[in-house]
């Protein structure tokens, strides 16, 4: 028998970034003076009043018009970056996708900063995904990195949305994308905080440190690249153990393996070397064992991956009966290992 493709499953996969452009931005709420006091910058009354007239803005557009209005009147005002983060978080929220887009191009002519730039261009290439335009995204995102290479909300989007489309069966961007997930996965292992950017939008990017290499182990099995695909989904198994997905892609992997050590195995002539080549089969089919009891383990109770449970225990039963004399005994202790206990 064979383990299911991981095609069979990869449109399961939850891409953990895909939840709107102001995971890119920042955790702070979207008021322009609202702030601790003892982080409260200095400001005349005019650009208090100025700053307030956003906030109370009905709209986005009504917001942008404000903003644009305080930038025009008070340029250097330390409430300026304040009033870029603010607007951006409004924008990002915005859910039609060709106003996402007018607006976020309206705010890159009035907030013209480096770091203004980097607070839009996510929310503008969400807006160019909703609409289905990828090719304008990924040419509006790889034209800003060429003078912010570094930029990880751009990166970390731009290998999101290739994800997205090779799960959709469109590999066109795979490559590109590979590219750009390799970079921010290495910005963020070497902790390289862009400037600017506060702890809370950091840590965001630390903690889904996991679901990059999920999404980039993906990225390569779609290209056809197994061995980096293994290595990448294996990686996300030590980041984040107790994610029943990443053993589900894995399995078709470590099945191949198997299965390509078993023939092998049963082409030798008997013979010493066949003899010690024996463990090794074992081992392989071990390896599979064990994964389908993970997953089936960390499976249990997830409505979205019960089709996906549901096969893998049948695959399980059928190895494990194979490799203990059509038997199960053992076989739920072996599953209960990897269940997650509730801490007290």
């Amino acid at each position: 028998m064979r383990i299911r493709s991981f095609a069979a499953w990869i449109a399961l996969a939850p891409l953990f970034f895909l939840t709107g452009g102001s995971s890119f931005l920042s955790a702070k709420d979207g008021s322009v003076v609202a702030q601790e006091k003892s982080d409260q910058p200095k400001v005349s009354a005019g650009e208090q009043k100025a700053a307030e007239a956003i906030t109370a803005a009905p709209d986005p557009a009504a917001k942008l018009k404000a903003g644009a209005a305080f930038i025009k009147k008070y340029p250097k005002s330390t409430l300026r970056s304040r009033v870029a983060q603010a607007l951006a978080n409004d924008i990002a929220a915005v859910k039609d996708a060709a106003q996402k887009i007018s607006l976020s191009q309206e705010y890159q002519g009035v907030f013209k900063e480096p770091s203004d730039q980097e607070l839009i261009v996510p929310v503008l290439l969400d807006g160019y995904a909703d609409a289905n335009r990828f090719d304008e995204a990924f040419a509006t995102g790889t034209e800003f990195l060429k003078s912010s290479p570094d930029s990880i909300r751009v990166l970390v989007r731009l290998m999101v949305l290739g994800t997205d489309q090779a799960k959709q069966r469109n590999s066109k961007f795979v490559e590109q994308s590979l590219q750009y997930g390799a970079r921010a996965i290495q910005l963020i292992e070497a902790k390289k905080i862009p400037p600017g950017m506060d702890d809370v939008t950091w840590k965001f990017f630390e903690t889904n440190l996991p679901g990059m290499y999920q999404s980039m182990g993906i990225l390569n099995l779609v290209k056809g690249d197994r061995v980096e695909g293994r290595a990448r989904l294996t990686k996300a198994t030590e980041l984040a153990p107790n994610d029943p997905f990443n053993y589900l892609l894995l399995l078709d992997l470590l099945d191949s393996e198997y299965q390509e050590a078993a023939k092998r195995y049963q082409g030798m002539p008997s013979s010493k070397a066949k003899n010690d080549e024996y463990p090794k089969v074992m081992a392989a089919l071990d390896k599979v064992i064990d994964t389908l009891a993970r997953a089936v383990a960390l499976s249990e109770g997830n409505a979205r991956l019960e089709q996906a449970r549901q096969q893998a225990m049948k695959d399980l039963e059928t190895y494990y009966k194979y490799r203990h004399s059509n038997s199960t005994e053992g076989m739920q202790q072996l599953i209960d290992k990897y269940k997650v206990t509730a801490k007290p």
